[in-house]
């Protein structure tokens, strides 16, 4: 590795230089290794990959290797005058340009004006970064010599987005793809830096870096080397697990409580949604699939017991809600609010009437089952003076005897036996109801107590057939269909409160199905509005007219009425 004096930060310190060194790209090591020795190397390289996995390094240590004094297997010695010239930047066999910063024409005019000019060295070596950023002229400029380069120079292009880089310029182009470095090689690379460099930093230090590098060698030396000043693990950000906490015990206070000193202690909320999320991916990966989690050590103790703690249905719904409420936050007045919103969704999974919600809500119930028999409410105990003769206001005179009479034993009613608590396990676990059709579209007629909208999106829609727990819907349109499969959650729960049906839905299209009288809706034209100008290619979201007392979209009107187009 190359080394420095004085205060230079570790990823420079012990940039690689030589082949062998590189660690996390063999391909690409192999690939030049034997071009350098067998004398095969092409006269201009595409390298390409994320950043940090070592692009500008191996580009150098080619430049090294084709004018090395003392080659060995196609490496170079690092300790002839060539190598140390171009290792301390003072060869003028390399010649290096930033296109991000220089992408103009000009720039490349005046980089190309010594391409024919020889130098001390065997190959002059061109590197250029960031070759997407050049502008069209440049790259046309840049062109026009990758086809006729001479002998004694080589190109390097490198960048992170090949897809940007011109066909014709890729076309011309040996393409070598550089990858991010494997947990394992990143980690005997950062402890091969701290004994070298003779860090006194604990496994803890190790992992963290591991965990920021996410694959990069740069970013990971770059953070061990601030862990390193700190003297501890830690990026001043606040603890998620006091929020973590609250949406497992579905506490929105406690949640919206524990957003807020987020934000107090310096945060924005974006950052903590996208912190948030981060988070759930691992823990999501290490309920899923461990092997490809990024977490380790105690970062991965910690994550895998929230994974225990939340289950994979709510781990999957907070990356999936907080994923879009950092979506909405960039079109949103104040982000902060949005976030809260979803907080407040999340741990109440009552307000979602989507699939996921469903889904963590039986989930929920399956665990009180799980977790042991649940006694059912003892019967009420009669009540005192219940079974006596109501008593009235005027006493029943006796009747007068004649004679006295022998004495009668009175009749006692038998005490009814006090009822017992009845154990659930005790209860057999009622079976699915089973339904007819014609039970289905009474219900259906009668209305489910579900929203206006879905109401509106079901007036269009007719129970046609039931196939087992299959229920088969018909409705007029392709738009009817995906509105209506769009909210089959909340219609399924509905029916399946109404009748103690467990049923699925099936839609289908029927373009001939024709509304009956009954089911045609009556317009109260009186509260029609008539937008002026409107044009009939133009959608709107809430074009509402009242319909039998309720509110529903204009689509729903033209799919109770084919070949309307416009309402008057």
């Amino acid at each position: 590795m190359a080394t420095y004096d004085g205060p230079v930060t570790l990823y420079r310190r012990f940039r690689p230089g030589r082949f062998s060194e590189i660690r996390g790209q063999e391909h690409v090591v192999s690939a030049l290794r034997n071009a350098v020795a067998k004398d095969r190397v092409v006269n201009a390289y595409l390298f390409s990959g994320p950043r940090g996995t070592g692009k500008t390094s191996t580009a150098r240590i080619l430049a090294k290797a084709l004018n090395c004094e003392v080659l060995n297997e196609g490496d170079p010695c690092n300790a002839c005058a060539s190598c140390i010239s171009i290792t301390q930047g003072t060869s003028f066999d390399v010649v290096e340009l930033d296109a991000a910063s220089n992408s103009g024409v000009e720039d490349i005019r005046d980089l190309l004006e010594g391409v024919w000019m020889g130098t001390g060295g065997r190959t002059k070596v061109y590197i250029i970064d960031e070759v997407h950023a050049l502008s069209d002229k440049a790259n046309y400029a840049l062109l026009k010599t990758l086809e006729e380069t001479p002998p004694h120079v080589v190109f390097v292009l490198a960048t992170t987005d090949p897809h940007k880089v011109l066909p014709t310029v890729r076309s011309r182009t040996q393409h070598l793809e550089f990858r991010l470095l494997a947990p394992d090689v990143m980690r005997d690379l950062l402890v091969d830096v701290r004994d070298k460099a003779a860090l006194e930093v604990g496994e803890d230090i190790i992992d963290a870096a591991l965990r920021d590098g996410k694959g990069s060698a740069r970013d990971a030396l770059s953070a061990l080397d601030r862990y390193v000043a700190a003297g501890f693990v830690g990026d001043g950000l606040g603890n998620l697990d006091p929020l973590l906490e609250a949406l497992a015990s579905n506490d929105a206070p406690g949640a919206i409580a524990s957003l807020a000193a987020l934000i107090r202690s310096g945060e924005e909320a974006r950052e903590v949604a996208e912190r948030l999320v981060n988070e759930m991916r691992q823990v999501f990966l290490l309920m899923v699939s461990p092997d490809i989690a990024d977490a380790f050590g105690g970062e991965r103790e910690r994550l895998a017991l929230w994974g225990q703690r939340l289950g994979l249905p709510k781990t999957v719904r907070i990356m999936e809600t907080i994923g879009r409420s950092a979506r909405d936050m960039n079109q949103s007045v104040d982000a902060t609010i949005v976030l809260e919103v979803n907080l407040a969704r999340l741990t109440h999974p009552e307000l979602d009437d989507n699939i996921a919600a469903l889904a963590e809500r039986l989930t929920a119930l399956e665990r009180k089952v799980a977790s042991g028999p649940i006694a059912a409410p003892a019967a009420p105990l009669p009540k005192i003076g219940a079974g006596r003769r109501p008593a009235t206001d005027t006493p029943t005179p006796a009747p007068v005897a004649e004679t006295p009479a022998a004495p009668v034993a009175r009749e006692v009613a038998p005490v009814a036996a006090r009822p017992q608590p009845v154990v659930a396990d005790e209860v057999a676990t009622p079976a699915p109801t089973a339904v007819t059709l014609a039970t289905v579209q009474a219900v259906l007629a009668a209305g489910l107590p579900v929203a206006r909208s879905v109401s509106a999106v079901l007036a269009g829609a007719t129970a046609t057939d039931l196939r087992g727990d299959t229920l088969v819907v018909a409705v007029r349109s392709e738009l009817a269909k995906k509105n209506l499969l769009d909210v089959a959650g909340a219609i399924i729960g509905s029916l399946r409160v109404k009748t103690g049906a467990h049923l699925s839905l099936e839609v289908v299209v029927n373009a001939d199905l024709a509304p009956t009288v009954s089911e045609a809706p009556i317009i109260d034209t009186s509260t029609i509005t008539v937008i002026e100008g409107a044009h009939e290619d133009e959608v709107f979201e809430e074009s509402a007219v009242t319909m039998e007392g309720d509110s529903v979209t204009e689509s729903s009107i033209l799919d109770q009425f084919p070949g309307a187009t416009e309402l008057r």
